[in-house]
């Protein structure tokens, strides 16, 4: 049975990523203070944008979480009694936060906003989750990413009041805070559970003429194939969590909230992948079966190979992607973004790539509307006319044929011929 409060929660690494967040589906968005955030970098949320940012969200109606998860050092903690009291009169809907310190100061000095527990602080049996309930008060559990669809389905039974949110889309750390996967990976000892096997600081051996990679200390008749090419390798390089057809399950174990990570992809990334994860869990409250549709969207996005991390397996060497850092799709690519229309109707679009007079494109828009069109004319702000602009050239006027209407924040895409819907 389905419950009606299914969350998508989008990254929003900036104005920009989260109106398209928003714009494509997302029912909540988290953003933070780089201070106390872990995304220190590439984010520009300070104080003044943060309160502007959160009214505007409240404004359509949407949640927004605001990420305090750092694991503070003394020198933060008198800062902070002073900042979260105007962070909470900016009235976010929680705070996401890991290091019980800091939750403690805002439990005491902010207590009117709820307490979600970041996935850093590590929470994987329900013990630990009634801890966390007792303590601090949490009202949501972001669960860790090592658990699988068994073990969240028992938290749940367990402790049925507690939310329980999970990441189902983004980037997967080999290792984290201290909690490496290396042992367990290689050896199958799990160092969270106390048999650590210290494979991280034996002596390793690669050999050029068979391509492995061999733990001489601990297992020297087993061998890790690696695939090495002008490039290199890429040994420790997980492949990307992708739980687009597997909602349902995680549903059914108890998860309110979809998490996507993500603050610093690209805004082509925020829009496809809450426009897919949107489109998934409006089947699945429809009573729809999964269709492949949704990640056939999400393949035409760069990235590491897709996989399901430990959700009903462990992740293995095929969770790993040896070749490349990243598997760029070139076939389907961002041409360009409306960033807004004129008061006629024509849309000024901001160039992502090389774009041409006469070129068949793919037209997405928030609505949902997704047609092949063909640029008419495309104009310079000064209002000359030309034939083909390249990425980075800035805003320009963009005429279509046939199309009278247009929206903000529309996609511009590459074309091609395999959509189906």
């Amino acid at each position: 049975m389905v419950r009606g409060n299914l969350e998508l929660l989008m990254p929003a690494g900036s104005s920009s990523k989260l109106e398209l967040a928003l714009d494509y589906g997302a029912d909540a968005v988290y953003l933070g203070p780089p201070f106390y955030s872990l995304r220190a970098r590439e984010n520009d949320f300070q104080k003044e944008k943060l309160k502007e940012s959160i009214a505007s969200i409240h404004g359509r109606g949407k949640k927004v979480y605001m990420t305090l998860n750092i694991f503070s050092r003394n020198r933060k903690l008198k800062s902070f009694e002073e900042d979260v009291v105007d962070f909470a009169e900016m009235k976010p809907d929680a705070f996401i936060m890991s290091d019980p310190g800091l939750g403690s100061i805002a439990r005491e000095l902010a207590p009117q906003i709820p307490i979600h527990l970041s996935t850093q602080a590590n929470c994987m049996n329900w013990q630990s989750v009634k801890f966390w309930q007792k303590t601090l008060n949490v009202q949501r559990i972001i669960l860790s990413r090592e658990l699988s669809i068994a073990e969240i389905s028992e938290i749940h039974k367990r402790v049925p009041e507690m939310e329980l949110e999970a990441f189902v889309h983004g980037s997967i750390c080999i290792a984290y805070s201290g909690r490496c996967l290396l042992s367990s990976y290689m050896n199958n000892r799990d160092a969270n559970q106390g048999v650590c096997d210290n494979s991280c600081r034996e002596k390793f051996q690669v050999s050029k003429e068979q391509y492995y990679i061999e733990d001489i200390e601990n297992n020297p008749n087993q061998h890790y194939p690696i695939e090495e090419d002008e490039h290199g390798t890429y040994i420790l390089n997980a492949k990307d969590l992708c739980m687009v057809e597997h909602l349902q399950a995680l549903a059914n174990a108890g998860v309110v909230s979809f998490k996507v990570e993500g603050r610093t992809k690209s805004e082509f990334y925020s829009a496809m992948v809450a426009r897919a994860y949107r489109g998934a869990l409006d089947d699945l409250r429809a009573g729809r079966p999964f269709n492949s549709y949704w990640k056939q969207e999400l393949e035409k996005l760069s990235h590491r190979g897709f996989h399901t991390a430990f959700m009903f397996n462990d992740a293995g060497s095929e969770g790993q992607n040896y070749k490349s850092s990243i598997v760029y799709n070139h076939q389907h690519k961002l041409l360009g973004l409306v960033r807004d229309v004129t008061h006629d109707g024509l849309p000024i679009v901001d160039i992502k790539n090389k774009i041409e007079k006469g070129q068949r494109v793919r037209w997405l828009s928030p609505d949902g509307e997704d047609r092949t069109v063909t640029i008419a004319n495309i104009t310079r702000t000064d209002g000359r006319k030309i034939d083909v602009v390249h990425s980075g050239s800035g805003l320009f006027y963009m005429q279509i044929e046939g199309k009278e209407t247009f929206q903000p924040r529309s996609l511009i895409m590459t074309y091609a011929e395999d959509r189906s819907h």
